[in-house]
C-alpha cells in the first residue's frame, strides 16, 4: 500500500512539475525567437536603407560593388532600371533567383503594390515585407498558417527620368537554424530536468510519507503490544474461572481475588489505551478550571501515604512557603500525572527508599516533581521510557505495570503545553519533573 501511494504521488508530482517546466521553456523559446526575429528585421532594414543611400552616392554601379554590399549585409540585391534587371548575370543561388522571379510581378513599375497571399507588411514601414511560405519549423510570426521564409526590402526612385527599383532579399534560414538549435537544447534540458524531477519526486514523496509509515508501524506495534498485554490477564481470568468449577466456596474465594485483581488491571490498561487513542485522533480534551495545586498535591500525598508505609517507603511532601495563586489547568489530569509518577516511584524503588513529592512556582509556570533514591534511569533510556509499552531494565512485570503510564503523562503534559522529563537525582536515583505554564 505504501509503495502504491508513493508511485501515484511521484507520478502526480512529476507530471505537475514537468508541465510547469515545459510551459516555462516554451515561453522562454517564444521570447527568444521573437527577440531574434526583431533583431534580424531591424538590422536588415538599416542595412538596406544604407545601401539605398550608397546607391545615390555612386556615379557608377559595378558588379563588384554589388557583391561587396551583399557580402557585407548578408543579403541579396536586385536592381531594375525601367523594369530591366541590372547585372542580370550576377551569381545568385537558383532558389533565391526563383523566389525573386515570383515576387517581381507584385512590384510593377508605376503601380500600386499588388495584393499577394504570400507577401505581408511587417509594420507601418512600407518598404519592408516578409515573404510567407510553408515551413517545417514552428515560427512565431505565424499568419494564416504561413511562416516567413525571407525578408524583402523594396524601394523605387527616379534618377534622371529613369525608374530605379531596388530589392533586398534576406533569407531566414539562419534564424530557423538557430531556432532549431534552441529547440534541441531546450528539449535536452527538458529531458534532463524531467529525469531529475522524477528522481526528486520519488525522494520527496518518500520523505513525505515516512512519518505516515512510521505512524502506521507504531500503530501496528501499539496494537500488537496491547493485544499481548491484554492476553495475559485475560488468560489468568479464564484459567481462574475454569478452576472455580467443582470447588467449594472457600476454595473459590482465592480465585475470585485473582479475577478481581486482573480485571482491575485490564480496566486500568483499557482506560489508558482509550486516553492515548483520543490524544492521537483529535487531541486530549482538557477541562480547564481554577485549581488549588497545593490542596491537590496534599490530597494525592495523603492518598499514597498508607500504601507507601505498607511497602516500607518513606513518602514526604514539600510545598512552597508562599501561597501559590489558583492555576488554570485540568486538576483531574494533573493529579493523574502525580499518581502515575508516585506509582512508578513506589514500584521501582527498593524497600526503605525515600520518595519526595514537591511543588514549586517558577517564573514562567509550575513545576511538580517526584524524586526517589532508587536505581535511577540510564541515560540511554531517559527518552525511551516515555514511549508506549516501553519498559526499563528494572521493570517488574508482576507489579502490573504495562509501560503506558509515562506515555499517558507525556500526553497530558503536552495538552497543557508543558513538558515532562526524567533527570538524575542528587546522590542517586531519579527525579521526574512535570512543568507547565500557568496559562496553557
Amino acid at each position: 500500500m505504501y509503495q502504491k501511494v508513493r508511485i501515484h504521488l511521484t507520478i502526480l508530482f512529476s507530471a505537475v512539475t514537468c508541465t510547469l517546466l515545459l510551459v516555462f521553456l516554451c515561453v522562454s523559446l517564444y521570447i527568444s525567437e521573437r527577440s531574434q526575429f526583431s533583431l534580424v528585421l531591424s538590422g536588415f532594414s538599416k542595412q538596406s536603407s544604407a545601401v539605398l543611400e550608397d546607391i545615390h552616392m555612386q556615379s557608377v554601379l559595378t558588379i563588384d560593388w554589388l557583391s561587396a554590399r551583399e557580402d557585407a549585409g548578408s543579403f541579396y540585391l536586385f536592381l531594375l532600371d525601367q523594369g530591366i534587371p541590372i547585372f542580370h548575370d550576377s551569381t545568385h543561388p537558383a532558389q533565391v533567383q526563383e523566389l525573386f522571379d515570383e515576387l517581381l510581378p507584385c512590384f510593377p513599375a508605376n503601380a500600386v503594390l499588388s495584393p499577394s497571399p504570400n507577401l505581408r507588411k511587417l509594420s507601418e514601414e512600407p518598404t519592408v515585407y516578409a515573404v510567407y511560405t510553408e515551413h517545417s519549423i514552428m515560427g512565431l510570426k505565424k499568419i494564416r498558417g504561413f511562416f516567413p521564409t525571407a525578408l524583402l526590402y523594396y524601394k523605387q526612385t527616379w534618377e534622371k527620368n529613369s525608374l530605379l527599383q531596388i530589392f533586398s532579399l534576406c533569407s531566414l534560414d539562419g534564424l530557423y537554424h538557430d531556432v532549431r538549435k534552441h529547440i534541441a537544447s531546450y528539449s535536452l534540458l527538458f529531458i534532463l530536468a524531467g529525469c531529475f524531477l522524477v528522481c526528486f519526486s520519488r525522494y520527496f514523496t518518500g520523505r513525505l510519507l515516512k512519518p505516515l509509515l512510521d505512524s502506521q508501524e507504531s500503530q501496528n506495534r501499539f496494537i500488537a503490544s496491547a493485544s499481548h498485554e491484554l492476553r495475559t490477564p485475560l488468560a489468568v481470568i479464564l484459567t481462574s474461572a475454569s478452576a472455580c468449577r467443582g470447588m467449594s466456596p472457600r476454595e473459590q474465594a482465592a480465585f475470585f481475588d485473582i479475577i478481581e485483581r486482573e480485571g482491575a488491571q485490564m480496566s486500568d490498561m483499557l482506560e489508558q489505551l482509550l486516553l492515548l487513542s483520543r490524544a492521537d485522533s483529535h487531541g486530549l480534551h482538557l477541562k480547564i478550571d481554577e485549581t488549588d495545586l497545593q490542596t491537590l498535591l496534599l490530597d494525592t500525598y495523603e492518598a499514597f501515604l498508607p500504601l507507601a508505609r505498607r511497602e516500607g517507603h518513606f513518602l514526604s511532601i514539600r510545598l512552597p512557603d508562599e501561597e501559590i495563586p489558583l492555576c488554570l489547568c485540568d486538576g483531574f489530569r494533573v493529579k493523574q500525572v502525580c499518581t502515575i509518577l508516585l506509582e512508578n516511584a513506589l514500584a521501582y524503588t527498593p524497600e526503605g527508599s525515600r520518595i519526595l513529592l514537591s511543588l514549586s512556582c517558577l517564573e514562567k509556570g509550575i513545576q511538580i516533581s517526584v524524586q526517589d533514591n532508587g536505581p535511577g534511569v540510564p541515560d540511554e533510556e531517559k527518552e525511551a521510557i516515555f514511549q508506549r509499552f516501553s519498559r526499563g531494565k528494572y521493570e517488574d512485570n508482576k507489579k502490573g505495570h504495562h509501560g503506558l503510564g509515562l506515555a499517558v503523562a507525556k500526553e497530558i503534559a503536552s495538552a497543557h503545553s508543558g513538558t515532562i522529563q526524567v533527570q538524575d537525582a542528587p546522590g542517586g536515583g531519579a527525579v521526574f519533573v512535570f512543568c507547565f505554564p500557568v496559562h496553557p
